[in-house]
């Protein structure tokens, strides 16, 4: 879930509600001079460009602050699950671009180019860093959020983004070639993305590896750090948060669509892992 920033920043544009993007959120914030604010932990990877302005930026981990001059092309991460305390203090108001990976996208490439989750590699967080890239392609990708672009512009410049952070800004090697068991994993987990919506079973999910249960359930746990049972309710809850955002279905219509057996068990999931209701959750998103 994103924050509100209140009287901290004026939002330009939220691509989920703007433009309909539901696989990666981008939003243009016109900021306040002077502010401080809490940010609760969050399901994404952000990426923060400053466009416009300068200011002093200061971050709290804890007891301890960090300080940054941002000014045009500053860019700032913040990784998923970290909550952070900021306050800055510049001469006028500052233009911002943030986009927000989800994690599971991270993950996701993660798995695909190095065999293992993102955790793994460490997952990128830094008040500032110098990477005209990472500017150019956040600062392009709102650009096309205001111009109206398709989805599928935003999709792709999110993955670019995704490699880009962990080949740049984590602790993963170069890509190499994938052994037997990853390329089935990676089966096994675009099957599991494929049809999050079904009643899968443990037998299911090893047949689309090719292996058998008990050799799957090692194989997969070593590659992604987590069973398959725990990697599909994190599918089923990730597509469910887009469904949220988008307001079409009712909390038991979506506990069906992303295969949950019951709404309670869809509730009991949703709130592990995100923190809150879906209702609340839709409730905050939708404004």
């Amino acid at each position: 879930m994103t924050f509100d920033p209140g009287s901290a920043a004026r939002v330009r544009l939220c691509s989920r509600r703007d433009n309909g993007w539901s696989a990666v959120l981008v939003r243009l914030l016109d900021n306040a001079p002077e502010a401080e604010l809490d940010l609760p932990p969050a399901d994404e990877q952000t990426i923060v460009v400053v466009g416009a302005g300068t200011t002093t930026i200061e971050s709290r981990h804890g007891a301890r602050w960090r300080r940054a001059d941002y000014g045009p092309g500053s860019v700032g991460l913040t990784a998923p699950g970290h909550p952070v305390r900021l306050r800055w203090r510049g001469a006028g108001r500052t233009l911002t671009t943030h986009v927000h990976l989800p994690a599971a996208l991270v993950d996701r490439t993660a798995l695909e180019l190095w065999g293992r989750d993102a955790g793994r590699l460490g997952r990128p967080d830094a008040l500032a860093v110098e990477d005209p890239v990472l500017a150019s392609v956040a600062g392009a990708l709102g650009s096309a959020a205001l111009a109206g672009a398709d989805e599928l512009y935003a999709e792709s410049a999110a993955s670019f983004l995704a490699v880009h952070l962990l080949t740049r800004h984590a602790a993963a090697p170069p890509p190499r070639v994938p052994g037997r068991d990853e390329l089935r994993t990676r089966r096994a987990v675009q099957f599991i993305r494929d049809n999050h919506h079904r009643p899968l079973t443990l037998a299911d999910m090893a047949a689309a590896a090719d292996l058998s249960p008990f050799h799957f359930l090692r194989v997969f746990k070593t590659a992604t750090g987590q069973t398959p049972y725990r990697y599909l309710t994190r599918v089923r809850v990730e597509k469910a948060c887009r469904h949220l955002e988008r307001g079409d279905l009712s909390v038991t219509e979506i506990a069906e669509a992303c295969g949950f057996a019951t709404p309670s068990r869809f509730a009991s999931a949703f709130r592990a892992q995100i923190g809150q209701p879906p209702s609340a959750y839709r409730t905050a998103v939708r404004g």
